[in-house]
């Protein structure tokens, strides 16, 4: 009988390493940097799947005239297999995908949510394990 137990608590154990591997900790603060522009991003783990965004997005940073376009953001989602999506009520939405120490951010834009080549989409590295408060 003790084989037939040990089968059936590996094949649980086998079972459940997806579920707890699919949603990990991914709070922290991320930031992608350019040529002309840079963003960042803290994330941050609620109760029940689900995650805060905040950041902003800069571009034109090199014009010291006039100084650089600015955008902002912010919202809670649930985070499902390492993916968090989000749309606002103009039609503008973004996709996180998060790996190890990173993040990629797709866009489907309406032009000018940001402002002016505002934008948030690109690879952003993980700088720090918890956002800054």
């Amino acid at each position: 009988m003790f084989p037939r137990t040990a089968l059936r608590i590996c094949v649980i154990l086998l079972l459940a390493v997806p579920a707890f591997a699919r949603n990990r900790d991914v709070s922290g603060h991320y930031e992608r940097n350019g040529e002309n522009e840079q963003a960042s991003l803290d994330v941050t783990t609620l109760p029940g799947d689900r995650v805060k965004v905040s950041g902003i997005a800069l571009w034109n940073t090199r014009n010291e005239k006039y100084g650089p376009n600015i955008g902002e953001l912010e919202f809670e989602a649930t985070l499902k297999d390492d993916v968090v999506s989000w749309s606002d009520r103009d039609g503008y939405r973004i996709v996180i995908r998060f790996s190890r120490n990173a993040l990629e951010v797709t866009e489907h834009a309406v032009d000018g949510h940001f402002g002016m080549n505002v934008t948030f989409a690109g690879h952003y590295a993980r700088t720090a394990a918890k956002p800054a408060n």
